[in-house]
């Protein structure tokens, strides 16, 4: 029997403190053929450098707190277990730059740096959901009448025939102020 993955480390899987999942109203995307054109510098799971090639960039798609959700969830497979990473984006403000946003997230192909609001783990603040086959756009839904004036939630997942084979990947450098400046000098001005 072919063997995939063995625990190779002792690991406390929790603590006395109360964990908090949330992610910030704030993630960077990045066409994903400009992903797969980049540079990227990795270490036992953890990403320290990334530089897109040429011109390309990210952008910074922002919102209010807790309207971005970030996921994943396990699919059983018959001859393996795959991920389904999940970002879902809701916008509040009705503008045309908004409309324009939507309308490439949900014709295009994207990886999505997430910043979690806990910071107490400084490696694990910044995570990329996608990186390896990109989340396309599973649902956008607009309701004229939601009580909270979401004008638009936007689901980015992965598709059923390009699944992840990990859970997201960390970013970081030496510390936070290095790890947001590096991600910072991806985004478009």
């Amino acid at each position: 029997m072919l063997t995939c993955a063995r625990l190779a480390a002792n690991a406390a899987l929790g603590s006395c403190r109360n964990g908090n999942g949330a992610i910030s109203g704030e993630v960077i995307a990045i066409n994903f053929d400009d992903w797969q054109n980049a540079t990227i510098t990795e270490a036992n799971g953890v990403i320290s450098s990334i530089v897109l090639a040429g011109q390309a960039k990210a952008y910074r798609l922002t919102s209010k707190d807790r309207a971005f959700e970030a996921s994943y969830s396990m699919n059983r497979g018959t001859y393996g277990n795959s991920l389904i990473h999940q970002v879902i984006l809701r916008a509040f403000d009705n503008t045309q730059e908004n409309k324009d946003a939507i309308n490439a997230l949900i014709q295009g192909r994207f990886v999505f740096i997430v910043k979690r609001v806990d910071i107490s783990n400084p490696g694990t603040v910044y995570e990329v959901y996608g990186r390896q086959n990109g989340l396309t756009a599973s649902a956008s839904d607009g309701n004229s009448t939601d009580g909270d004036g979401v004008l638009n939630a936007t689901t980015m997942a992965s598709d059923d025939n390009a699944r992840e084979s990990e859970l997201p990947t960390s970013v970081f450098v030496t510390d936070l102020a290095a790890t947001k400046t590096m991600i910072d000098a991806l985004v478009a001005a």
